[in-house]
């Protein structure tokens, strides 16, 4: 159909052109602008029509269809894919979370056994005064430092050496020859 045509425009424009050459006649009849317009409007639908079976549709509308069909299932995609990504980044921010819990939790844990070790009377206290800025991280986490900050603010604070001794905190007695407090000691690392 396409091929019909094609072969009529030219005809038309090289067939039977009147004297004057110009191919604006055929057989000394002439077309006014309204004819032209109508005639090359008709050959724009037969080609799109033709276009259009070429593709494997009937009509326009129903490749209009297809092309919104199309487009709303790439959108529900893309806010699948939006959902997911949002989730992925949700689940990053907790896992980023958790791991700054787990790291205060095993410096608040190093520091208070590093102050009991050191014989500083409130270990919590010693956590709570220390620069934690100041904590050096090894690479598996771990605070490296804590022991010299703590006898670095021994030295500023000595009152929380103390003696460990007071009204709640009575003085050891003799019994520190007992051999299971001193396993218990032992096994707690504060002997």
């Amino acid at each position: 159909m396409a091929d019909e045509v094609e072969k009529q425009e030219q005809t038309e424009q090289t067939g039977n052109a009147g004297s004057t050459g110009d191919g604006a006649s055929q057989a000394g009849k002439s077309y006014s602008q309204d004819d032209l317009n109508r005639m090359f409007a008709e050959r724009a639908k037969q080609a799109e029509s033709a276009l259009l079976k070429q593709l494997g549709f009937e009509s326009k509308a129903a490749a209009e269809a297809l092309i919104r069909e199309s487009k709303a299932r790439k959108e529900a995609e893309m806010s699948e894919l939006q959902k997911a990504q949002e989730r992925a980044a949700e689940l990053e921010k907790q896992l980023l979370q958790a791991a700054e819990a787990q790291k205060a939790m095993a410096m608040q844990a190093d520091i208070t056994a590093k102050a009991a070790k050191l014989g500083i009377v409130d270990p919590d206290a010693a956590y709570r005064l220390l620069d934690k800025g100041a904590i050096e991280y090894g690479d598996e986490g771990k605070p490296t430092n804590t022991e010299a900050l703590l006898v670095a603010m021994l030295k500023e604070r000595p009152y929380l050496a103390g003696t460990g001794s007071s009204a709640m905190n009575p003085a050891k007695t003799g019994n520190t020859l007992d051999p299971t407090i001193v396993a218990a000691r032992k096994a707690a690392g504060l002997q």
